[in-house]
């Protein structure tokens, strides 16, 4: 399972291929964004980069019970990038599974 602290806004290049035999991924993180915001992005075979919709997680979105939710899982297929952007002093460990 990779995965990388982010100490500052940066693009991470995971190294996984969006496509498992389960159908899916899943993101996840712990400590604070900094005020940022994590999204999901792949790249298929000589293509752009392009988010994945619904894939944004920041402080402000919250589950039903108000508790933040640090984790999302998606499905894609390409390599798979996570971005950190609009952070201030962020100390977020981020992991793809």
């Amino acid at each position: 399972m990779p995965v990388k602290s982010f100490t500052a806004d940066a693009e991470w290049n995971v190294g996984l291929q969006g496509q498992t035999d389960a159908g899916y991924r899943t993101l996840s993180y712990s400590g604070s964004l900094g005020g940022g915001t994590l999204q999901i992005l792949s790249q298929v075979s000589d293509g752009d980069k392009t988010a994945l919709p619904d894939t944004k997680l920041t402080v402000a979105k919250v589950d039903s019970n108000g508790d933040i939710i640090r984790q999302l899982v998606f499905r894609t297929s390409g390599n798979i990038f996570v971005t950190l952007t609009g952070s201030t002093a962020p100390t977020a460990k981020v992991s793809v599974q």
